[in-house]
């Protein structure tokens, strides 16, 4: 079997590139032929995976959740799709924890050498494909806003930092959803379309399937143009507690297979962790891909 390995060098704090030849030593004695790919910035991943993946049969990413999306868009563009394996290096690493690969190196190269090549949906938007959650609204700005040093620096709780000092700052939208069919117009603290089990490192939907072409379509309504401190305390419960415990007639919550959202003006959306820029978005959730776990 034909190996790619793909890394950014300066991702997960330098610790991929200290362990390359660890990696690549691995995945040779298991599949013969690696190449390595070291990327450099956003974006590289989709690039040399829709120059070269399929002339593979796996490709190995090692990173974050971002990196794992850009692996997936790259991927679902190709004719002949190479399974997809993954290093967990990222910050809050919830493509992992939702597929039980482990962020021990050593023990996810394992799964890597003895898992299977499974089944798992992903989630089209217009003509990009991503993996796990697209949202908007307060806090998601914190994935793509939040600074490299301060993640260095502090992990996880630099999300939560920088979320609570600017969500205050921010302005509801009105916008108009339409899930599977239905449609109503809304000003959203926050909303989210789930293909995952985790999201930002907690247990939001513990009863997603990777497989049944559904996502979770979850939103907390608002009548204010602006944050208030309660809008905080229902999304950290959201959080802390999942959206299958909380009982709140503002919080909407339907599965659903399609998503529409329209916009008056250009929206900055989270996908995977990126910012995700339009005034209109078209979401299917579609089978196609196949993770080692």
């Amino acid at each position: 079997m034909k190996c790619m390995f793909l890394y950014n060098p300066e991702s997960g704090k330098g610790k991929i590139a200290k362990k390359e030849k660890y990696i690549t030593d691995f995945l040779e004695r298991h599949f013969g032929s690696v190449a390595v790919f070291r990327t450099q910035k956003k974006g590289d991943v989709t690039k040399e995976i829709l120059n070269d993946g399929e002339k593979f049969d796996i490709v190995v990413i090692a990173g974050g959740d971002g990196t794992i999306s850009e692996a997936v868009n790259g991927i679902m563009h190709l004719k002949k799709k190479p399974a997809l394996a993954i290093l967990p290096f990222g910050t809050v690493n919830d493509v992992a924890h939702s597929l039980k690969i482990p962020t021990n190196t050593k023990k996810a190269l394992s799964v890597i050498a003895k898992g299977v090549a499974r089944d798992h949906d992903v989630i089209k938007i217009n003509d990009s494909y991503g993996i796990y959650v697209f949202g908007g609204g307060a806090l998601t700005e914190t994935s793509y806003n939040t600074s490299q040093r301060a993640k260095k620096i502090f992990g996880r709780l630099a999300y939560g930092m920088h979320g609570i000092k600017n969500m205050f700052k921010t302005s509801l939208q009105s916008l108009t959803f339409t899930v599977d069919g239905e449609k109503f117009t809304s000003k959203a603290s926050l909303f989210l379309f789930i293909n995952s089990r985790f999201v930002a490192g907690f247990k939001m939907d513990k009863n997603n399937s990777p497989t049944d072409k559904k996502g979770t379509f979850v939103m907390l309504e608002s009548r204010n143009e602006k944050m208030k401190f309660f809008h905080l305390f229902k999304i950290a419960k959201l959080f802390l507690f999942g959206c299958e415990k909380i009982k709140d007639k503002k919080l909407v919550k339907m599965k659903a297979n399609k998503l529409e959202i329209e916009s008056a003006k250009p929206y900055n959306f989270n996908l995977d962790g990126e910012v995700f820029s339009a005034s209109y978005v078209t979401l299917e959730i579609v089978s196609g891909l196949k993770i080692i776990s």
